[in-house]
């Protein structure tokens, strides 16, 4: 058996015929950039995630750039104001801190790889001006404990939602907790697209016009630049693909929570770590991280029984070259999880013939 970590194709192909229906109406109609198709998935989205505005960029990274840079042009923020955010997440994280003229503080994480709400008050200071949780993997940090931190110190909140479309917490879902949140529609997501997308979700309607302002080359009319911004669009294939999947994508995650449920009760492996201590009702499962001391030996030990796994992510950001400054920081968990993290294959079209091998394959690992 060979079974890929994701099959893009197959997931595409899932959509058909609807899906090329979908774009060539797009291609028909002879518009391309901001139309119909993006008002009404921006419409839909934000009414999935439970907000009043969405507005579409180009990719994930910008999405969160462009808040933050609109929160230190709203706010006035100073270039050394500060950004809490893990030291274990997709280096886009950081870098839209850095790319807003901001200064990175790294936070470590906790044994499921989100940020540890309890170290955050140690890494306040006076230079602090918001705080960038990650819902890593897909699953939602503590955002009530880090809400509270956020009045306490007055603090913005800024979600990275880039893995965790539709994920929820109490009943509220991920992008509607904090001030403003960025999602990625890469491919590989829950939601993807057909090539990169993003957005921003916000229930401050004057920071969802300056962030769409930004994204505009700083223009809210045309040819009217009224402060320096870029050009940051979702074209409208890639909204009118979205909007179509966007109708799935509870039931693409139900799907993604059974086949990580047949993981957690099958998988029994001295040599292997399941995520959550095995619960599967709190995550949409972007990503089923499980953790081995032996991580090149099973990787290599499933590649040779046909079955892809994916690390992420083999660097905990403050020991990235990028960030050499950070280097000498040291935040024991990130690192311990860039050290044994290792991502099984997660679809919702994953069958219960290759769940069950996977399982079996990793059950019968020694060393």
């Amino acid at each position: 058996m060979n079974i890929p970590f994701l099959s893009l194709k197959s997931i595409t192909d899932s959509f058909e015929p609807q899906l090329s229906e979908t774009v060539a109406q797009v291609i028909r109609s002879g518009w391309y950039l901001n139309g119909e198709h993006n008002r009404l998935f921006e419409s839909a989205f934000a009414n999935y995630t439970g907000t009043a505005y969405c507005v579409g960029v180009g990719n994930g990274l910008d999405a969160l750039t462009i808040i933050l840079t609109a929160m230190k042009q709203m706010y006035g923020w100073k270039d050394d104001n500060e950004v809490i955010v893990p030291a274990f997440t997709f280096i886009a994280t950081a870098e839209a801190i850095s790319r807003a003229g901001l200064v990175p503080v790294f936070c470590d994480v906790t044994d499921d790889f989100l940020i540890d709400v309890k170290k955050i008050p140690s890494r306040i200071s006076s230079k602090t001006c918001a705080i960038l949780p990650v819902h890593l993997y897909g699953k939602v940090c503590q955002m009530d404990e880090i809400l509270e931190l956020s009045q306490t110190h007055h603090l913005k909140v800024v979600e990275d939602a880039a893995q965790a479309h539709g994920a929820t917490l109490r009943g509220r879902k991920a992008g509607s907790w904090g001030d403003a949140a960025g999602f990625s529609f890469y491919p590989g997501k829950n939601l993807g697209a057909l090539g990169d997308g993003g957005a921003i979700t916000t229930n401050n309607e004057e920071l969802a016009n300056y962030v769409k302002k930004i994204a505009n080359y700083g223009a809210q009319k045309k040819y009217h630049h009224e402060i320096q911004g870029c050009n940051s669009r979702l074209d409208e294939i890639q909204a009118a693909v979205l909007h179509l999947k966007l109708k799935r994508l509870d039931e693409d995650n139900q799907r993604r929570q059974q086949v990580a449920s047949v993981y957690s009760q099958g998988i029994k492996n001295e040599h292997v770590v399941l995520p959550y201590g095995g619960q599967t009702d709190s995550s949409v499962f972007h990503i089923y991280p499980i953790r081995t001391k032996h991580r090149e030996a099973l990787q290599n030990y499933l590649k040779a029984h046909g079955i892809e796994t994916l690390i992420h992510y083999p660097i905990a950001v403050h020991q990235q070259e990028a960030y050499a400054s950070y280097n000498k920081e040291s935040y024991p968990y990130a690192e311990a999880a860039a050290h044994d993290e290792l991502s099984l294959p997660m679809s919702p079209l994953l069958t219960p013939e290759e769940t069950k091998y996977i399982v079996e394959t990793i059950n019968q690992f020694k060393l």
